[in-house]
């Protein structure tokens, strides 16, 4: 008996020995993982060493809409919806917050009860046991969802300590990863946006420089088509006023892009907005077979913008999103509006999303999407999105 219960002892010493080891590892991976996927694979792949688990759920916050959304999962889809989310002014997240505890859902049925019968779903649904907060700075910045242990048993007060203990770690590296990102893609944008001012000064000049001879051009050709009978080389002038319309249009394009209007701001219903530029392209969302759906996920879609300017960019969007259908069987262009966080008490942010079912853009094309010039269309300009980010931008 005594035997045993020694065997039982250097057993529970070595377990605590190992995981020792593997928290310190864990801790050392975290100063040189800078990916926040990666973290989080790495994170999933340490609970399942502290504990016999396949079900692990990571949901973050979300910085500009105030929603805390699945960022990674190791359940298979059908068990947890990628578009699940959770408010941050919901009963779950609320009594995370207030409680700064863990939940351990079996036990725990008078709180679950607490509850939104859709918290309540997700939760049955996803067939998670424990719920942790994810905190930095006393501030919550997402949780984590565990399910039961695949041998039955109930968690050991030692496990919880470990999982509370890794994922405490795992917060902070996993915000400082977005912090990073976030770091990253500013100075990104700082780039393109002095890019594009450099871009625009030479543009305003070229533009300039070439209208001046192509008017004259253009008039010539006029003058001298008067005089032609012959059928061909009529066609042959058509042809040339075609190809001269057409660098008029570049150049009106590069005029738009380097010496865009003033905004003319006044109060706007995006929804309607969205549908007057739906009617715009009526006839040629009919005759491609596209199915529009919207998705808005607020009461109030005001905001105090330039609506002819804000038409021209959505304008731009859906008819890239028609094109990018032209080849594909399931046409369907998915309209979103989204309430987002304001930075102050006196603005309105709205997020606005148009996703089709295109063949989409290779990733080493979407640093280049803004670039005037730039474009993957066969009679592209390439100056479509580039006017549109300028929009947007000084708006």
């Amino acid at each position: 008996m005594l035997i045993k219960r020694n065997n039982q002892k250097k057993d529970k010493t070595s377990n605590w020995l190992d995981m020792r080891k593997m928290l310190s590892e864990f801790n050392r991976s975290l100063t040189l993982i800078v990916d926040k996927e990666l973290l989080i694979a790495n994170a999933i792949s340490k609970i399942k060493q502290i504990v016999p688990v396949d079900r692990i759920s990571f949901f973050l916050l979300q910085h500009d809409t105030d929603k805390i959304a699945l960022a990674d999962t190791s359940q298979p889809e059908d068990e947890v919806p990628l578009s699940t989310t959770f408010n941050i002014k919901s009963r779950l997240i609320s009594w995370l917050a207030v409680n700064e505890s863990y939940l351990l859902v079996s036990q725990s049925p008078n709180i679950i009860i607490y509850f939104t019968k859709q918290e309540q779903e997700i939760i049955n649904t996803m067939k998670a046991e424990f719920i942790y907060p994810l905190k930095v700075m006393n501030r919550l910045s997402g949780l984590v969802f565990i399910g039961k242990k695949i041998n039955g048993k109930d968690f050991h007060q030692e496990e919880l300590d470990l999982l509370s203990l890794l994922l405490d770690q795992a917060a902070f590296a996993i915000e400082n990863a977005i912090l990073y990102e976030e770091q990253s893609l500013r100075i990104k944008k700082m780039y393109r946006a002095d890019r594009l001012a450099i871009l625009g000064q030479l543009a305003a000049g070229a533009a300039h420089e070439i209208r001046n001879p192509l008017t004259a051009i253009r008039s010539t050709i006029q003058y001298l088509g008067k005089e032609i009978q012959d059928p061909e080389k009529v066609e042959m002038i058509n042809e040339l006023m075609d190809e001269v319309d057409r660098i008029n249009k570049i150049v009106q394009g590069l005029l738009s892009f380097a010496r865009p209007s003033e905004l003319e701001t006044s109060k706007v219903h995006i929804d309607k907005l969205l549908q007057q530029t739906l009617m715009l392209v009526n006839n040629m969302v009919q005759k491609q077979q596209v199915n529009i759906q919207y998705d808005i996920q607020t009461d109030d879609t005001t905001l105090i913008a330039d609506p002819a300017q804000l038409k021209q960019v959505f304008l731009n969007v859906i008819l890239n999103a028609i094109e990018a259908m032209n080849n594909s069987n399931d046409k369907i262009l998915t309209i979103k509006i989204t309430h987002t966080r304001p930075i102050d008490l006196r603005s309105r942010y709205l997020v606005i999303t148009f996703e089709d079912k295109g063949k989409g853009i290779a990733m080493e094309d979407v640093e280049n999407i803004f670039n005037p010039f730039y474009t993957t269309k066969k009679d592209g300009t390439g100056l479509g999105l580039a006017i549109s980010y300028g929009i947007i931008n000084r708006h």
